[in-house]
């Protein structure tokens, strides 16, 4: 039973639609790889291979899983650029957070779809970036505040619990082809979101078919 301006609605009362759950990085904002990075060995002079492979190596996973904390994470880059602040650094971070095109189709997807997010991120980098959006979205999960990170299983499951099913299919975007296998062993139906952004035009037929398959069912 579902409470909507104050009536109870029985779930198979509410207009099917395609649970649409998308990425961020790549799909509504830039990635934060490789423009951080590069702009990072312009501003302190790092080496890039240095910076990169002991990231992946010391911190990357608990960053993004958010076992620790974001100020630990700037502890952890002075050590290799201590000439960075952890303002200038967030600063750079936000600098690279670019919207995509996609956030102007948010309101016509939404005539066919509940809106959901499904990201490896950080959730204090992402909040300002779509403030402006966040009402669109049904759910929110990121992978700092869900204690794992895609590909692991467990933050699809953690989204899936978030996401009415009853409602309709499940369409899942993403610009990772590793992140979209997992989705698909789930039963989800996925999109790879190409650099070229020609993905976007292949939405709403996608969620077009999705429904008119679920129907028939």
């Amino acid at each position: 039973m579902i409470m909507i301006n104050g009536d109870n609605i029985e779930a198979s009362e509410l207009p099917l639609k395609v649970q649409l759950v998308l990425d961020v990085g790549g799909v509504l904002l830039s990635n934060l790889t490789p423009t951080f990075w590069t702009q990072l060995v312009e501003h302190t002079g790092v080496e890039h291979s240095l910076i990169r492979s002991r990231y992946k190596q010391e911190i990357r996973d608990d960053l993004w899983s958010g076992a620790i904390e974001e100020p630990q994470f700037w502890q952890w880059m002075n050590q290799y650029c201590p000439s960075l602040s952890e303002e200038v650094g967030r600063g750079m971070i936000m600098d690279n957070l670019v919207p995509l095109a996609s956030l102007e189709r948010l309101a016509s997807w939404q005539q066919l779809a509940d809106l959901h997010i499904l990201s490896n991120h950080r959730t204090e980098w992402l909040a300002p970036k779509l403030a402006d959006h966040a009402h669109c979205f049904t759910s929110i999960t990121v992978s700092s505040s869900a204690g794992c990170f895609k590909p692991n299983l467990r933050i699809y499951e953690h989204a899936a619990n978030a996401i009415d099913s009853a409602r309709g299919p499940i369409l899942f975007i993403d610009d990772s082809p590793a992140n979209l296998k997992q989705a698909e062993s789930l039963g989800w139906a996925v999109l790879l979101a190409d650099p070229a952004g020609e993905w976007l035009d292949k939405v709403e037929p996608a969620m077009r078919q999705l429904l008119e398959g679920y129907k028939a069912k």
